[in-house]
């Protein structure tokens, strides 16, 4: 056989394309049985290189690494050193699940994965990190929370303080172990990744009240330097100032300028004068007393808006052009009720005319008694439109009969116990409710010396003493509508309410006026056979005698329909003791 050139040249290449398949296969091939039972090369846990060892010599090798860092770990801060005992912390690394992992690429079932794998690895090569976790990790935290407290320093808030200007106090940072980054710090230098760490790790914390929030309410409270703020709710106020505003601001969290939890404490008192649930109207006639049983006037729902509050004074400070102005309203969310007054009733009644009020405090009991006993019997009356309501007729018989005790009356000159002792607390309020109405007073009668009770609160003249049947206390009802008297006593105070159609008329009481005040007498005493010899018992109290005068003005769409001058004149009186001669 002849070979031709042509022939010779095709030989030659099929020997160097089986050539370089017996080199690939060597190549390829070659590691998956030389290292059939090793790690392939170029196989790395944690760095260290474990490539051509048998699984148990790679084991031993980083187990013996391993156990030489779970020792005592030296940190240092500063000038300060510090130690941690990695023992207790029980760290525990999955060496022998890493060895596992770096094995297994090339050893597989699969003939083709395994080429696949063992070409990639030698190609690129592979870095195995092994788990690692603490059995302990409490007594790790233990540890670095002692640390802690040798070097923790707690953050400080700024301070704003008052003066003759505004001060601020600087905020200065917090510090602390940083013990996430420590604890990260000490598993990657177990896991055999990175050296010991040998500094501290530690990180600053920031007060939540700046310097820089600070300096911002410095500039609200220099524009309030000298100025005031009125927060107001019909005639319900309260004033701002530049050492209260202080007091009201944000200086815990520094997220908002008014604190609603202080602004919620500052108003409270207020919050109480303003804030009452919604009460739907109420009326109960009886027929057969002619008097109404139960009565509640309709009464609108009010709460003040404490957040909305705030809100409106951080806006309003903001605003040094608007603070300026002196006055905010405050925000009150109103509810109507769902039944009027009007509504309960056909005699008209539709609202408050007016109202009197007066004080018992240091009342004896019985007189107390008296005085509830008295206000139940003109309470519910009904005055119809012209009539003339007498406290006399209403109240009817006071004696012991009739269900009063005895408490201290004025008779014939005398302060004596007798029957109804106290009745002329409720004549008296009942004279002042008439009064503020704007009522015509028919009959009033000022008692013959000031009485201390009347004067609680209260200037002398504005009383009305009653005595049956010759001194009476009377008003008339030149209204076109019923009124309806309500008294009730809270606490050691008797108020007497006048429901009615109000018209409009308005009412202005002059303040009264004191004059001609005389001294009280002597006292006196006097000889008592009833009482043991040596016993002293005072039956008279002293006054100063005077003549007080006021006036009133009522009108009506700026038409005078009342004006009337009081004048009361006060005996001086003595205090009279008796002297016991009794053996």
């Amino acid at each position: 056989m002849k070979f031709t050139l042509k022939r010779i040249k095709k030989i030659r290449l099929n020997l160097k394309f089986l050539l370089i398949c017996i080199i690939l296969i060597y190549i390829f091939l070659g590691p998956i049985f030389y290292f059939s039972n090793k790690i392939l090369p170029r196989v790395k846990i944690s760095g260290t290189n474990v490539g051509g060892q048998a699984t148990l010599t790679a084991q031993k090798t980083l187990a013996r690494e391993y156990n030489q860092k779970v020792s005592i770990l030296p940190l240092a801060y500063q000038n300060q050193n510090f130690t941690l005992d990695l023992k207790k912390a029980v760290p525990k690394i999955e060496i022998e699940q890493a060895v596992k992992d770096a094995y297994s690429p090339g050893h597989g079932s699969d003939f083709f994965k395994n080429i696949y794998e063992a070409t990639y690895i030698l190609l690129f090569g592979k870095d195995i990190t092994p788990k690692i976790s603490f059995g302990n990790l409490n007594a790790l935290t233990l540890q670095m929370n002692q640390i802690n407290l040798e070097i923790k320093k707690d953050p400080k808030p700024a301070q704003i303080i008052l003066g003759e200007k505004v001060t601020v106090v600087p905020s200065e940072e917090g510090l602390e172990v940083d013990r996430e980054i420590l604890i990260s710090q000490i598993q990657n230098y177990l896991n055999l990744t990175e050296s010991p760490p040998k500094n501290l790790p530690t990180r600053s914390s920031q007060p939540k009240f700046t310097t820089e929030k600070a300096q911002d309410f410095q500039k609200i409270l220099e524009n309030m330097s000298g100025k005031t703020l009125t927060l107001r709710f019909e005639e319900n106020s309260l004033e701002i100032n530049q050492q209260i505003l202080l007091s009201l601001l944000d200086t815990k969290e520094g997220k908002d300028i008014i604190s609603r939890e202080k602004v919620a404490k500052f108003l409270e008192d207020l919050s109480l004068q303003i804030n009452r649930p919604v009460q739907d109207a109420k009326f109960v006639f009886d027929p057969n007393t002619k008097r109404v049983r139960e009565f509640k006037p309709a009464e609108e729902g009010k709460e003040l808006d404490i957040s909305q509050t705030a809100e409106m004074l951080s806006q309003t400070l903001l605003n040094p052009v608007a603070s300026a102005s002196a006055e905010i309203a405050l925000p009150v969310k109103v509810t109507k009720p769902q039944t009027g007054t009007a509504e309960t009733n056909s005699f008209g009644i539709t609202g408050l005319l007016g109202g009197g009020l007066s004080h018992f405090a240091g009342s004896i009991e019985n007189r107390i008694y008296n005085i509830k006993l008295a206000a139940s019997r003109i309470n519910g009356t009904l005055i119809a439109p012209g009539a003339v309501f007498s406290f006399n007729r209403t109240v009817g018989d006071i004696s012991a009969a009739s269900g009063y005790k005895q408490a201290y009356v004025i008779k014939e000159g005398r302060t004596v116990l007798d029957d109804g002792g106290g009745v002329c607390q409720v004549s008296t309020t009942l004279f002042r409710a008439a009064l503020n109405s704007g009522l015509p007073i028919v009959k009033r009668t000022a008692h013959a010396y000031r009485v201390g009770y009347y004067e609680q609160g209260f200037p002398p003249g504005l009383d009305a003493t009653v005595f049956a049947p010759s001194v009476d206390f009377q008003f008339k009802n030149d209204t076109g509508a019923h009124i309806l008297v309500q008294a009730y006593i809270y606490g050691t105070s008797l108020y007497v309410d006048l429901y009615g159609a109000p018209d409009g008329r308005t009412v202005s009481i002059t303040k009264p006026v004191v004059a001609d005040q005389t001294p009280p007498p002597p006292e006196l005493r006097q000889d008592d056979p009833t009482l043991p010899r040596g016993e002293v018992k005072q039956v008279d109290w002293p006054a100063w005698g005077a003549n007080v005068t006021f006036y009133r003005t009522v009108k009506r769409d700026s038409e005078t329909i009342i004006s009337d001058k009081w004048f009361s004149s006060y005996k001086p009186w003595q205090a009279i003791y008796l002297v016991g001669t009794k053996e």
